[in-house]
């Protein structure tokens, strides 16, 4: 997991690393190879909220090599999203691959909160702050 030294807590699934930085991000770190189905999403979720208390937090999703998401998967995590703890979020992208599907996503589904993809670690998370600090600004 990118910097794993900055977290302060996680929680690991055999597909994720889950986990809170000192920062307040909420970084979710698929594991190499695994396959994002929506009954992980489900665990995904009890995950997410244990690990926020509920509260909205913004987030870095990143995939490690190999790592795949269902088409059933892409279509149930809109359905998620407003029962997700998240107030914006950054998917980072190693591989072209990966970065199609994220564009992908944000063209057809159309996600709610607001969503970036970004191929290098520090501006994603220079980006979530910026944008966590606007949303939590506004009355």
């Amino acid at each position: 997991m990118t910097q794993s030294d900055q977290l302060i807590q996680k929680i690991e699934l055999p597909e994720s690393i889950i986990g809170l930085r000192k920062d307040g991000i909420l970084h979710l770190y698929y594991k190499p190879h695994a396959e994002i189905t929506s009954e992980y999403q489900l665990r995904q979720l009890e995950v997410m909220m244990q690990i926020t208390g509920g509260k909205p937090h913004a987030a870095m999703y990143e995939a490690g090599e190999y790592s795949t998401v269902t088409s059933e998967a892409r279509e149930h995590a809109i359905l998620l999203e407003p029962k997700t703890p998240t107030l914006c979020k950054v998917v980072l992208v190693k591989t072209l691959a990966h970065k199609i599907i994220a564009e992908f996503y944000y063209k057809f589904n159309k996600p709610q909160q607001p969503y970036k993809v970004f191929s290098d670690f520090e501006e994603g998370i220079e980006w979530l702050t910026k944008t966590r600090a606007e949303l939590e600004s506004k009355p």
